[in-house]
């Protein structure tokens, strides 16, 4: 027995019309007639007296109609239940490097059709985000690798390569020496990168003129592309506008890779943290992604 059909049937009963019930239920008569017939063949009684102009509950109908009212409202009281539970729960808070590109956030976001709850994304350095994550102001953090403890949970998602930009006309990097005495750019002093600059800068033997932090990737990248300085990147931050108006150098050796981890909780109770995390590293599979 469906709820279609009981609703049907109530629907008929109250206003005592087929014709008119089909209308106020947006469906075709035929439709309704055979929701109808369907309950009468199911228990096996006739559910309306149709000898007057006005067809009328049989007998056997109204103790139908009794518990389908019931029924309905049952239902209709579960579907508000539901629906307040969802509402109440609350939003899965995600912490996600700067340095990605803008189009993984959304990916993100789309991921809480498939888990019925919000997804917050909060865009940051690693190191803010870690201490968000450390605060519990935060449920799972997507950063650089190489800065959590043995205490977090954490799972590998992506490995891109590490480039210097320069403006489109600097001369071709052979070596690290050639940029002594340049002005280093940054996002931030809190970024993963910082480290990998600083390893750069220490076994390159070079002395940067001044190390400029710009606040974000788009300054970053439209200072470099003005010639006011080099930058250290990874490969898949740099979407197609940019990539028109800087000069890409490859790095080789240990400065060649960076790794992308996701931190996570394995305790929360109101997150489905494997189906999560597998739908986080999916998105983290996109070719896109890869082949930038």
């Amino acid at each position: 027995m469906k709820t279609s059909e009981l609703l049907a049937f109530v629907t008929v009963a109250k206003i005592g019309n087929i014709t008119q019930a089909s209308a106020r239920l947006n469906r075709v008569q035929s439709s309704i007639s055979h929701r109808l017939r369907n309950l009468e063949d199911r228990f096996g009684i006739t559910l309306f007296d149709r000898r007057k102009n006005r067809i009328s509950l049989t007998a056997q109908g109204k103790i139908l109609y009794e518990y389908a009212i019931k029924i309905l409202e049952l239902e209709e009281d579960c579907k508000k239940k539901i629906a307040s539970l969802k509402h109440n729960t609350p939003s899965i808070r995600i912490g996600l490097i700067d340095c990605l590109p803008p189009y993984i956030a959304s990916l993100l976001i789309d991921l809480s059709n498939n888990i019925d709850q919000c997804i917050d994304i909060c865009i940051g350095n690693t190191i803010s985000l870690l201490n968000s994550y450390e605060k519990n102001e935060l449920d799972m953090v997507i950063i650089g690798s190489g800065f959590s403890d043995v205490r977090h949970a954490r799972l590998s998602l992506f490995s891109t390569d590490l480039v210097l930009i320069t403006e489109r006309n600097f001369p071709t990097i052979n070596k690290i020496s050639i940029l002594d005495g340049e002005h280093f750019l940054l996002s931030s002093r809190k970024s993963a990168l910082m480290r990998n600059c600083d390893i750069l800068i220490q076994e390159g033997g070079i002395m940067p003129k001044r190390i400029i932090e710009c606040g974000s990737y788009p300054v970053l990248f439209s200072s470099v592309s003005e010639g006011k300085g080099v930058a250290l990147v990874m490969r898949c931050s740099i979407n197609r506008d940019v990539r028109d108006k800087i000069k890409i150098h490859d790095l080789h050796g240990r400065f060649e890779k960076f790794q992308i981890e996701l931190l996570y909780r394995t305790d929360s109770p109101y997150i489905d943290t494997l189906k999560l995390t597998n739908m986080i590293t999916s998105v983290f599979q996109d070719p896109l992604l890869h082949h930038i």
